[in-house]
Formats: structure tokens, sequence, C-alpha cells
């Protein structure tokens, strides 16, 4: 009986201790309510007793208050975080967009003064298309026969020679690269003259076939439109000299060509609706024209 008691005790201690609290505190509030003398000790028992259960709740308290407030603190602090970075989001974007007018800007300024200082009889156009195929290179564009765009008719930009109109619709219209295999452009090297006809050779090359082995072509040559063939006018920048190989037999040297338009980058061109007026031939170093004396 007396080991039994023990046990209970022990699972219920807790509980045990609350209630002699309980009845101590009752008896020292009989005894107050009796006789006012002497009670001082027991108050001060009875506050030391509670002190230490006070002030853990009071903890308890402060903790809960302090987490429930930083976790509403985090929680305004999340959103105001998704707030400015939509704001960052927004001012991203219309930081790209100003950047994309800009260049844009820039380069119709480019066009307009290229048209200026050519021909007004150029149909600005938009590149609207490619030819996904790897053995074509064309693009298209958003001009077409209501404009006046014609088969062959050339194709320009600000740095060179694009291609030719390859075909035609009401609204728009094929232009035939000049790095397509099937593109012809009679072409001469603006240092020495040397006459050669540009063809493609896909991707972003182009070859000077039928150039002469006795012709004097180095390696950073600029080549330009002779004007023969009646689709370009002469003078026009068609790229550059990036090999040169005269070994083997034969009658004509090797001379592959870099174009001066990137065509990765194409996004706006000229159609020729009439030749433009040939450039003035340039003077060589060192010549001096001489006036002959009557």
């Amino acid at each position: 009986m007396r080991v039994r008691g023990l046990f209970l005790f022990r699972r219920y201690h807790l509980f045990v201790f609350i209630i002699l609290l309980l009845l101590a505190a009752l008896v020292l509030m009989s005894l107050r309510a009796k006789q006012r003398k002497g009670i001082e000790f027991f108050d001060a028992l009875l506050m030391e007793v509670c002190s230490p259960f006070q002030k853990a709740s009071t903890v308890v308290i402060k903790t809960v208050q302090g987490t429930f407030h930083q976790y509403v603190f985090l929680v305004n602090l999340e959103k105001e975080n998704r707030r400015l970075k939509q704001k960052v989001a927004e001012l991203e974007t219309e930081n790209h967009q100003m950047e994309e007018m800009k260049l844009a800007n820039e380069r119709l300024r480019q066009l307009l003064q290229f048209r200026a200082k050519n021909s007004p009889s150029m149909v600005g156009a938009e590149v609207i298309g490619q030819d996904p195929s790897s053995w074509f290179k064309s693009v298209t564009i958003d001009k077409g026969e209501r404009d006046g765009v014609k088969l062959g008719m050339a194709v320009v930009s600000p740095t060179g020679v694009i291609g030719q109109i390859l075909k035609t619709a009401p609204h728009c219209a094929t232009v035939l690269l000049i790095t397509d295999y099937n593109s012809a452009v009679d072409s001469i090297v603006q240092r020495t003259r040397a006459k050669a006809i540009v063809e493609g050779k896909g991707e972003s090359r182009c070859q000077l076939k039928y150039l002469l082995r006795t012709e004097e072509v180095a390696v950073g040559d600029v080549v330009v439109t002779s004007g023969l063939g009646g689709n370009f006018p002469k003078g026009l920048m068609v790229g550059e000299v990036k090999k040169v190989d005269k070994k083997g037999h034969g009658v004509f040297q090797y001379a592959e060509l870099v174009p001066s338009v990137d065509f990765a980058q194409l996004e706006e061109v000229f159609v020729i609706m009439e030749p433009l007026p040939s450039s003035p031939p340039r003077e060589e170093k060192g010549k001096k024209v001489k006036k002959g004396k009557k």
C-alpha cells in the first residue's frame, strides 16, 4: 500500500505540488483575514514562492509576443520584397525597350543618311523572314509588287551589298543573298581594279571566281561592284579579301571573300528602284595629273 502511494505521488507530483501551493495560499488568506499582525512574513514568503512562476510566465508571454511580431514583420517584409521585385522587373523591361528604341533610331539614322547620300529612288524595307534551310541563303522583306519591287532589283544596306530580288508577291519579296551558291555579282578589287565574279559559298563566305592568276590580289583588299551586270550600280561595297591561294595550275587563282554585311543581324534594307550614280574613280597615290601645254 505504501509503495502504491509513493508511485502515485511520483506520477502526480506536479499536480500535488500545485494543490499544496493553493492550500497554502488559502491558509495565508484566512490568517490575513483574522489577524493583520505578523502577516508580512507570510506575504514575503508567498511572493518569494510565486515570483519564479511569475517571471517564467512573463518570459513566455514576451517570447510569444516577440515571435508573433517577428512573424508579422516577416510577412510584411515578404510582401514588400515581392512588390520591389515586380517593380525592378518592370523597370528592366522598360530599360530594354528604351535600349531597343535607341538602337532602332540609330539604324534608321544611318539608313536615311545612306539614302540621302546616294539616291532618293530607293525603297526602305524590313526583314520579316529568313530561309530556315541550310542550302539556300535568302530573306523575306515587307515590300512587294505594289511598292514597285521587281525581279533582279539590287538590295543593299549602308554597310554594303545584300543581294537581289528573287521572287515577288503583292506585299512581300524574297531576296537572294550574295552568300547563296546561286548568287553572282560582277565586282572588281578596288586597289588593283582586278575583275572577278563574287559567288556565294554558303554561311558567311564568298569566292572571287574567274580571278586571273596574273592579277595582284592581297588579303585585306576591298571588293566593290563593277556595275557591269546591270543590276548593281558601280562602287558599292561587297566585302574584304580574307584568303588568297595561287598554288596549283590553271588560269585563275583562288580568293575568298568575307561580306561587309553581317547577315545574322540584318533588320532593315534598301531596294534600289533605279541605278545609283557611279562613284567617281579614285586617283592612285603618288600619281599626278599633268596638263598638256599648247
